[in-house]
């Protein structure tokens, strides 16, 4: 909640609802034996938080402000989750079905962390998943420095360590000249036009109609287009680009998610069950 740049952004109204509100129901719509769970730090600021969360039904968990990867851990270990989804609570248009990609990747190969590198970050539409074992390891052994909002840092300086799978947005996605992250007061202003827009209660507005829209309606993408990105999403690019994929560590590899599904619904090669659990993130800065 005491963003310096746009304060209360999590609260903002679209469509009449907190951006908070959108977001928690959009990923608690992906349904299936996994938690969504709000991690937030113990700042009083962020009480709103927590109760608007348990008004929906979301767990939450209170952590070290500064302490941003030990909350993802603490999450992880409390609710007994072998991997964390991180989706951050400043992007309300993350993409579902990349979410059940990644997680079904992740699962899969039992990967230590699978993401989407390189620019699409940029747009504010993508989550990642990480094992509590990368937590446990970065927590234990990294610097505070690790310990940011850049919770994958360690892993991405030392990608040797780890199990890492790179997946790539499909291509209707990627538009890195959009900015679909609230961070700003006109990222905001952004959001509300789409929201009134495309949102209808009782459904979840995809990320793809998003795409769309300022696709057709290009002045939209104006509004904020001259908003430069925050420095740690351009130093977590700039990582993805010092460890290119025909230079991987031992333990990467590269894999193409370009098939599409329906949020929620299985596909016919996901698992029956899952020892993983969606950890649902969000660090205030």
């Amino acid at each position: 909640m005491r963003s310096s740049r746009c304060p209360g952004k999590a609260i903002a109204p679209l469509a009449g609802k907190p951006l908070l509100e959108h977001l928690l129901e959009r990923v608690s719509s992906l349904g299936g034996p996994s938690r969504v769970v709000l991690a937030t730090s113990g700042d009083p600021a962020n009480d709103v938080l927590v109760d608007l969360a348990e008004g929906l039904g979301v767990a939450s968990f209170r952590g070290d402000e500064e302490d941003v990867l030990g909350r993802y851990l603490e999450v992880a270990q409390r609710w007994e989750a072998e991997h964390v989804v991180r989706v951050t609570g400043d992007n309300p248009l993350t993409d579902l079905p990349l979410i059940d990609s990644l997680s079904r990747r992740q699962l899969e190969v039992d990967a230590d962390y699978t993401y989407v590198p390189g620019d699409a970050l940029l747009m504010g539409i993508l989550s990642e998943v990480i094992s509590r074992r990368a937590l446990e390891t970065s927590h234990r052994e990294g610097e505070d420095k690790h310990r940011s909002e850049l919770v994958t840092l360690y892993i991405k300086e030392n990608p040797e360590r780890f199990r890492i799978e790179r997946a790539e947005l499909p291509l209707e996605l990627y538009r890195p000249e959009y900015r679909l992250t609230v961070d700003e007061p006109e990222d905001v202003m952004l959001m509300e036009r789409i929201f009134d827009t495309l949102y209808r209660p009782g459904r979840v507005l995809q990320t793809i109609e998003a795409i769309r829209l300022l696709d057709s309606e290009p002045e939209l993408a104006t509004i904020n287009a001259h908003i430069q990105a925050s420095k740690v999403n351009v130093r977590s690019v700039a990582l993805d680009e010092t460890s290119p994929e025909h230079e991987q560590g031992a333990g990467e590899s590269s894999r193409t998610l370009r098939e599409r599904s329906e949020p929620g619904a299985p596909s016919e090669d996901a698992p029956a069950t899952r020892s993983s659990s969606r950890g649902w993130g969000r660090s205030e800065h």
